[in-house]
């Protein structure tokens, strides 16, 4: 069965990135944003309500989006969200880095809209999927 509504944490620490994010999610109505300036505050989210989908920079104050998914996926309650790396770090090498690190997908800033949305719907596709079994 089909869930009407997704929740997705954004870890950004760029105010202006967070404020392209907010202008695009706002046009989907099945989902809801959440903000984290920190991977430390986004771990505090994460524990206390966790998250369909969780979106990071790599490159963030603190913890960086390597440290804060190792994290993520060392814990059995939240090793199952999907995590996406959102970052400018946009090498060939980058991107490789990235997926073999763990994240299910990589997406480089500048972001082209019509690809990111194509990704935030395949991960929630397969979150559909995984809730059919």
């Amino acid at each position: 069965m089909e869930r009407e509504h997704y929740t997705i944490l954004c870890v950004e620490d760029n105010s202006m990135n967070m404020t392209l994010m907010h202008h695009i999610f706002k046009k989907i109505p099945y989902v809801t944003l959440w903000e984290a300036v920190s991977a430390e505050e986004a771990l505090d989210m994460v524990y206390k309500e966790q998250p369909d989908i969780i979106l990071t920079d790599i490159q963030l104050p603190g913890m960086d989006g390597y440290e804060f998914l190792n994290i993520l996926k060392s814990d059995h309650r939240n090793c199952n969200i999907p995590v996406i790396a959102v970052s400018s770090f946009a090498m060939e090498s980058d991107i490789a880095r990235g997926h073999e690190a763990g994240f299910s997908e990589y997406i480089t800033k500048p972001i082209k809209l019509k690809s990111f949305l194509l990704v935030i719907d395949t991960v929630i596709g397969q979150l559909i999927k995984q809730t059919e079994y």
